[in-house]
């Protein structure tokens, strides 16, 4: 919250109202500030105290010319919280209009009361009608320093709740680093007390939070070579913990002799969503398996490495037997079982440099480099014992699952995939028409 001035900011206007009220008899003297809506805002008055806030009228005094000497206060629209503070009925009236951007409608209003009973030797009392033009240029001056700076107080107090209330932590680091700033969010991450911080902990508290990150290593090489350049401009990722920072860090204006900015976003939860999306747009979710694509993504460039290199490479191409029948006997739920258990058995049966996938439906790819079709035809027939070794448990029942694997090797020299699964495919297809829970290898 901005803080409102304080009684000592108003003692220039207080003097001045007093020396007015000496110089001129007056028996009160008001200066305050008014929009042009006509509210007003008692600044200082002598005597004290203040009068409450109060409304211009229209058409009040202090739209009438005033360079003449006081008026009579009769037929004048005086305010009711003015006509209290004076205490008595008023019998002349002053009114120097002082005008700044934002308050048009202040000024210094000057009352002698009725009868009043204030007796004083006032040197200018006889020349009051020549003052106004030197009161108005000392009030106006005054008023518009007070405006000023209250302005910039407020500023200020907006700064402060913006740089603590934004989500982001934020480090300013001044150009001559001596007034550095740390909102509390990058307080409660650095281990810092927020507000103004001597560099030196700063630093020393970034510097631990960094060594603390899981990719460290990484993080270092990528700040190491910018060391020298008080201009560089850099965004990371810090992986601290279960957390993701984005670590973003610029000169202020592009001037690193004026200072630099840090910024810690927390983005553990877009880092999460962006795995679960790479998760879903590589993977299938029923069994976990990479989906055709990803298989795909993967194939290609392992079978042209064996082209070249004249590697080894084998593909599998695996096919549930009468997977309908299981859905349409047992549901929709028990043949998403069968499936789930289906991948489980290829991962536990293939090698780890294997690539399982399902391509879709029932059917299912296992991708073999450095392996002769000799050996896949081995790692086929254990892989299809293992689909077979046992009944997959759905509630009271007990469902048998075969499989047809049709194998295919690659040829010296070829780099189209599509060549290869089409010869597995085939194989495949000859291992149900010769019986189904079968291995049958491509020509």
């Amino acid at each position: 919250m901005p803080r409102l001035p304080q009684a000592g900011e108003s003692a220039g206007l207080g003097a001045l109202t007093t020396f007015v009220r000496t110089a001129s008899g007056a028996d009160l003297v008001l200066a305050f500030e008014a929009d042009d809506t006509g509210f007003a805002t008692p600044l200082a008055a002598d005597p004290p105290p203040l009068p409450d806030v109060f409304g211009l009228p229209e058409h009040g005094f202090d739209r009438l010319d005033w360079t003449d000497s006081p008026r009579p206060a009769e037929g004048l629209h005086l305010p009711s919280a003015v006509l209290l503070a004076l205490g008595r009925p008023a019998e002349r009236v002053l009114f120097v209009p002082t005008p700044v951007p934002g308050a048009p409608r202040s000024g210094v209003l000057l009352l002698w009361a009725a009868n009043g009973a204030r007796t004083c030797i006032c040197p200018f009392r006889d020349e009051i009608g020549h003052a106004p033009g030197l009161l108005r240029q000392v009030f106006g001056q005054m008023l518009a320093s007070r405006r000023e700076a209250l302005h910039r107080r407020l500023n200020l107090g907006l700064f402060r709740d913006v740089f603590d209330s934004v989500p982001a932590g934020i480090v300013l680091i001044d150009g001559g680093g001596n007034n550095n700033l740390v909102n509390r969010r990058a307080a409660e991450l650095l281990d810092l007390p927020a507000g103004r911080v001597e560099i030196a902990q700063i630093a020393a508290r970034m510097t631990a939070l960094r060594r603390a990150c899981t990719n460290a290593e990484a993080l270092e090489a990528l700040y190491a070579p910018h060391q020298a350049d008080p201009n560089y401009a850099l965004v990371t990722l810090w992986q601290w913990g279960e957390r993701w920072l984005e670590v973003d860090t610029h000169p202020v204006s592009g001037d690193g002799r004026l200072g630099r900015v840090w910024l810690f976003e927390d983005v553990t939860q877009r880092q999460h969503q962006a795995a679960d999306l790479e998760r879903a747009a590589h993977f299938d979710a029923l069994t976990g398996l990479v989906n055709r694509h990803r298989f795909h993504a993967l194939a290609a460039p392992l079978l042209q490495q064996a082209a070249r290199e004249g590697h080894d490479l084998s593909l599998l191409m695996l096919d549930l037997d009468h997977f309908k029948a299981v859905n349409d006997r047992y549901g929709h739920a028990a043949g998403d079982r069968v499936l789930r258990a289906t991948a489980d058995r290829m991962r536990a049966a293939l090698r780890a440099r294997d690539i399982a996938a399902r391509l879709g439906g029932e059917e299912f790819a296992a991708l073999l480099p450095g392996t002769a079709p000799a050996d896949a035809r081995l790692i086929a027939e254990r892989l299809r014992a293992a689909i077979a070794a046992a009944p997959v448990e759905v509630g009271d029942a007990a469902i048998a699952v075969t499989v047809s694997i049709g194998l295919a090797g690659a040829r010296p020299g070829e780099t189209e995939l599509a060549a290869v699964l089409a010869r597995a495919d085939e194989a495949l297809y000859a291992a149900k028409r010769a019986g189904r829970d079968r291995v049958a290898a491509a020509g």
